[in-house]
């Protein structure tokens, strides 16, 4: 079907019904109804899309705010002493693209953002991405590219993007203790959403997908800890974080960003099976990897200038 040369009146026909299926128990007709809505521009939700601000395309980022103190991390507990902001759902495709799009963004002429990676020449070349819808999540995305693109999107912003300094960019990755906490909070649970893993509270093989799906199309799996929930912390894609796997730091200034250490990866995905899935399941890799089930998503502290 020629979408681009469908009349309004089909059009809106075919928008109607899959809006009507959006809700519906089945995660396989769900993801099918979001897919269409995706290649006819018709998913209009909050923090998937993208917005203009000062004449440039930026994404637009619903932000949950998860506040200062103690909370389950692995087998005990730990504190993390300043409130941050995490995305509510991972980076989409359409929002990965405002970076590849803008002038000053991938192809920036001082390739500001790539600047002092490790071997940044080899690992900068994007691949395209495995499965094409707006609103699903973008993957094929190395460790370095995601953190050129919180680079760019932090200077957009208003923020610094100093490797050295990376509490003072406006976004960034997550380090792996922040996206834990986000995702289990006090509970110690093993998921987001409880110890018993549920194949209809995310996509991971065992819902039967066998593809992304449009992000935050499980609400029944998400974090419900905090002020809104947090979409998408088990199953869909591998969200790379900060964090070097074999040297973790609480905090996020010192990590060394200018290393080919392997980086921490966590949340399971569509591909992958339900142990992986488990809010407390590291996964390490090598941060140059590009992968059809890896992506990520933004933390910003609140103070930061957005």
């Amino acid at each position: 079907v020629d979408l681009a040369n469908l009349d309004e009146r089909t059009k809106q026909a075919l928008i109607d019904g899959a809006n009507s299926k959006t809700d519906e128990p089945n995660p396989i007709g769900r993801a099918s109804a979001y897919r269409v809505l995706a290649l006819l521009d018709a998913d209009k939700r909050k923090g998937i899309g993208v917005i203009i601000q000062d004449g440039v395309q930026l994404p637009d980022i619903e932000w949950v705010t998860i506040p200062a103190g103690e909370f389950t991390y692995q087998n005990g507990k730990m504190t993390l002493d300043y409130d941050y902001q995490i995305a509510r759902y991972p980076v989409t495709y359409a929002q990965f693209q405002t970076f590849l799009d803008d002038p000053e963004g991938f192809n920036d002429p001082d390739n500001r953002w790539f600047a002092g990676l490790a071997q940044p020449d080899k690992h900068k070349p994007m691949r395209e991405q495995e499965f094409k819808y707006a609103n699903h999540p973008r993957e094929m995305v190395n460790w370095y590219q995601a953190l050129a693109f919180c680079r760019w999107l932090s200077w957009r912003l208003g923020g610094g993007y100093d490797l050295e300094q990376v509490d003072q960019w406006a976004v960034r990755l997550p380090t792996e203790f922040e996206w834990e906490k986000a995702a289990r909070g006090m509970t110690g649970w093993q998921y987001p959403y409880g110890d018993k893993f549920d194949a209809l509270r995310g996509n991971t093989s065992e819902t039967g997908i066998g593809q992304t799906s449009a992000v935050g199309i499980f609400p029944l799996g998400d974090a419900l800890h905090w002020d809104k929930p947090v979409a998408d912390l088990s199953g869909n894609v591998w969200e790379w974080c900060l964090t070097d796997y074999r040297n973790s730091q609480r905090h996020m200034k010192q990590d060394d960003l200018q290393t080919d250490v392997w980086r921490v990866l966590r949340g399971g995905a569509w591909s992958g099976l339900d142990n992986d899935a488990r809010a407390v399941y590291r996964l390490s890799y090598d941060p140059g990897n590009r992968n059809f089930s890896f992506g990520f998503r933004f933390v910003a502290r609140p103070f930061a200038n957005r």
